[in-house]
């Protein structure tokens, strides 16, 4: 198998999160810690998908999901959705949803493959954007429960407003069209039953 040198992007993002749950773990910021911890477990699942169902996934998945999480750690731990308020929240809003919205093209694929449900490729396409956006839609309910039942979180509130919103879900629907569009010109070069090429039979 072809080394993947981008696969070092991940580790070193990974790193980071490892990095941010010392710091919150010897600052005494015992939720900090445990935030973090969680969102570093949750950069081993897809290693973990990829090693069970016996799947080739390219590096930048496992990249995107590792910056969309350190994003998210950095941003309560470090300070920097308040230190850089608005727009580093609006970068991890546009990277969280290019991640998502490329898992959930993967995803419809693979159940393709599985399923043999001979989906076409528009139909994959506008299921990306789709799923992208309910994936946003749900994180800001998330978002507005914390702040409704707990005050916010650990940097200060998670919505700031009507406006403040609608803003996060347009730069998710944002990522979310850049994964559609990569995935319209892939098909015009590509069929899509290559993406699966690397799943046993």
């Amino acid at each position: 198998m072809e080394k993947q040198y981008g696969m070092y992007l991940a580790y070193f993002f990974q790193a980071l999160i490892g990095l941010n749950c010392v710091y919150a773990f010897f600052t005494g910021n015992l939720v900090g810690f445990f935030s973090a911890l969680i969102m570093f477990i949750f950069t081993l699942v897809p290693y973990v998908v990829a090693q069970r169902m016996n799947i080739h996934l390219p590096w930048f998945v496992f990249f995107l999901i590792a910056l969309a999480l350190w994003f998210h750690t950095a941003g309560y731990i470090q300070g920097y959705y308040e230190l850089y308020y608005p727009y580093y929240d609006k970068v991890a809003h546009l990277v969280s949803g290019t991640a998502v919205a490329l898992l959930g093209f993967l995803g419809v694929v693979f159940l393709d493959k599985y399923w043999k449900m001979n989906l076409t490729a528009p139909f994959i396409v506008g299921f990306t954007i789709i799923f992208g956006m309910a994936l946003g839609g749900f994180w800001e309910i998330y978002e507005f429960l914390i702040d409704t039942f707990f005050g916010g979180s650990l940097a200060g509130p998670m919505q700031n407003g009507l406006t403040d919103t609608m803003l996060d879900m347009m730069f998710v629907l944002a990522g979310s069209i850049l994964v559609a569009i990569m995935g319209v010109f892939y098909f015009k070069h590509h069929r899509k039953e290559e993406i699966t090429g690397s799943l046993s039979e």
